[in-house]
């Protein structure tokens, strides 16, 4: 074989390597996206969603390794889904329709305190005791969304949090009220269940998100660090009906 053959093949060979490895990449990141009735949406169209569900909250302390409260709130989110892989949370409300608004709003949504730890310096929130939450920057009169991206990792469509925030107050074992005010990313899958999406929380599903942050006063004296960890099932569905899809 001559130089200038050999560099040739040597060259149709990088360009092979180069050309797969494109591919590679390509197939590794493709675009996921939302569909309505098996179609891409429509552009500029934007399909208004209701999720519904529980989420369970497991407070954990400040090394993130001990399990304080298990606290459960079922409610229901409105938002949209667009075309392309975003979609956006506008509101939340309770089961009975009520808003939940932003502190100092009145209207909270009463969480159920299933677990406490128990321990003998009383931080945790009491079993029995209501739990209430109040949304944080999520308020659709106020422009204030919470916004979402799809991606699929390997076959698993993964729903991004890009910021969940929110308060909480609680009645400790102590006897005294504590003030906490969580945030941070987080992320769930999206599994098609027509006509519905199921978007699902927690390592029981296999997927790895980062604690939820907790800033945490009793009485404006400020306390330890906590940390969040989400999991629970919610359904996504179209308010009016049909097929809604991540492809």
């Amino acid at each position: 074989m001559s130089k200038m053959t050999h560099i040739k093949v040597l060259g149709l060979a990088l360009f092979a390597v180069f050309a797969f490895s494109a591919f590679t990449a390509a197939s590794a990141f493709a675009v996921s996206e939302w569909l309505w009735e098996g179609n891409p949406i429509g552009v500029g169209v934007e399909l208004a969603t209701h999720t519904v569900g529980t989420l369970v909250l497991d407070v954990l302390d400040a090394t993130g390794t001990v399990l304080i409260n298990e606290i459960d709130c079922s409610g229901l989110f409105e938002g949209t889904v667009g075309r392309g892989p975003v979609d956006l949370v506008l509101d939340l409300f309770d089961l009975l329709g009520n808003l939940i608004e932003e502190l100092p709003g009145t209207s909270s949504l009463t969480c159920e305190t299933l677990f406490d730890e128990g321990g003998p310096e009383g931080k945790a929130c009491a079993v029995g005791a209501e739990s209430l939450l109040w949304v944080e920057e999520l308020s659709l009169s106020l422009g204030l969304t919470w916004e979402s991206l799809i991606e699929l990792v390997g076959t698993t469509f993964l729903d991004h949090f890009h910021h969940v925030a929110f308060e909480l107050k609680c009645l400790l074992l102590a006897g005294v009220t504590l003030e906490s005010l969580c945030e941070g990313l987080t992320s769930g899958t999206l599994t098609n269940v027509a006509p519905n999406v199921l978007l699902q929380f927690g390592p029981e599903v296999g997927v790895e998100s980062e604690s939820l942050h907790c800033i945490n006063t009793v009485g404006g004296a400020e306390q330890p660090l906590t940390f969040v960890d989400l999991s629970g099932d919610l359904i996504i569905e179209h308010t009016t009906g049909g097929t809604l899809a991540v492809s």
